[in-house]
Order: structure tokens, then sequence, then C-alpha cells
């Protein structure tokens, strides 16, 4: 269960599965930015997913997953809504050339992704 808790002004305590997530909204919506707002909220959770399936291929491989890095630049239109999401995995270099597909395919099988209406597109850079 989700539950969502008004808290003062624009902040809102979201509890999921036990966690209590603050959110708030920036100074010029007449929020107090004293948190992330939802929309930031949705590409930090994108760049989590995608992180995470990068480090589980990390693991397999028995790489140092300290080793990668993992951005997003998210491409928003005029309105601000995210129609391109470019996300770079920066790899070692001793990372296997031959492991690359398998490792844009594991960070587009993203489940947050997969909702998003987004483009999404994958690049690896090496360290």
């Amino acid at each position: 269960m989700i539950n969502a808790k008004f808290v003062g002004n624009k902040k809102i305590n979201v509890e999921a599965n036990g966690f209590n997530i603050p959110v708030d909204l920036g100074k010029k919506e007449g929020g107090d930015a004293s948190a992330p707002n939802p929309f930031m909220l949705l590409m930090a959770a994108l760049l989590a997913c995608s992180s995470y399936h990068v480090l589980l291929l990390a693991e397999r491989l028995g790489m140092n997953k300290e080793a990668f890095r993992v951005e997003l630049e998210p491409g928003l239109d005029s309105n601000g809504d995210m129609q391109k999401a470019l996300i770079k995995v920066f790899v070692p270099s001793d990372f296997p050339k031959e492991r690359e597909a398998a490792l844009k395919a594991s960070v587009m099988a993203c489940k947050v992704g997969k909702h998003l209406k987004a483009e999404r597109t994958v690049e690896i850079i090496r360290a």
C-alpha cells in the first residue's frame, strides 16, 4: 500500500512499504523546495532502476560494480515533458566489448522505463 499525507504548504510524505519519501514543489510552484518534486522522483526512479540492471550485470560478470557509473540525460520539450531519456553507462576500460549489447538490453529491461512514453537510448562510455 502507498499512502500520501499532507504535511504543510506543498509538502507531502509518501509512505510506501514502510518507507517515508518526502516530496515538495519548487518555489516557483509555491512550495519550499525542501525535497524532490514528483517529476524528479520519476526521473530518479528511472535512473535507479537502470542502475540496478547495470549493477546486476556487473555482479554476474564478477566485475567491481563501483567501477561503473550511470547518468540520466533527460530530453525535455518546451513544456518540460520528457520526450527522450539518454541513459549513459560509464564502464571500466576492461569491460568486455562483446557484453555491450547485453548491457544495453539489461538497462532497457528496466520496468520503470517500460512505463514511460519517452524514447530511451543507452550509451556506453569507457572510462
